[in-house]
């Protein structure tokens, strides 16, 4: 089936801009969490992007969703879509939302049987008086 046309969204990722120092060009380092083979810790590796920035709007610190594109330059195959939040606003919840569902996961996956959190199970201690 020559030319076959594969229909369906195009990948998203979140990340953050590194760097803004090229025209129309930013750096966007995207960090997922993920489990070591062999000793089993919970590692965030991250990845590069370079995306295409049409209007030089993001700034080094920002959040920003980029998208997959076609091939813009030699290494340029994603595209800013939007900037979630800026550097130092502080709005960094959004992100930490997302990833804490995975997280749960995966801490779940390596202590099977533990529901509750450690402070949780800890009895309350009076102040010492």
């Amino acid at each position: 089936m020559a030319g076959a046309v594969v229909q369906g969204k195009r990948k998203t990722k979140v990340g953050r801009v590194v760097s803004d120092k090229m025209d129309k060009t930013i750096v966007v380092s995207v960090e997922r969490t993920t489990r070591h083979p062999l000793y089993k810790r919970v590692i965030q590796p991250t990845s590069k992007f370079m995306a295409h920035d049409e209007d030089n709007e993001a700034r080094v610190g920002d959040a920003v969703l980029i998208e997959e594109s076609r091939p813009l330059s030699a290494t340029k195959r994603w595209r800013l879509v939007s900037v979630i939040s800026r550097a130092g606003e502080g709005a960094t919840a959004e992100l930490i939302v997302e990833e804490e569902e995975t997280d749960e996961a995966i801490h779940g996956a390596a202590h099977p049987g533990r529901h509750a959190t450690q402070a949780q199970l800890a009895p309350e201690r009076e102040p010492a008086q």
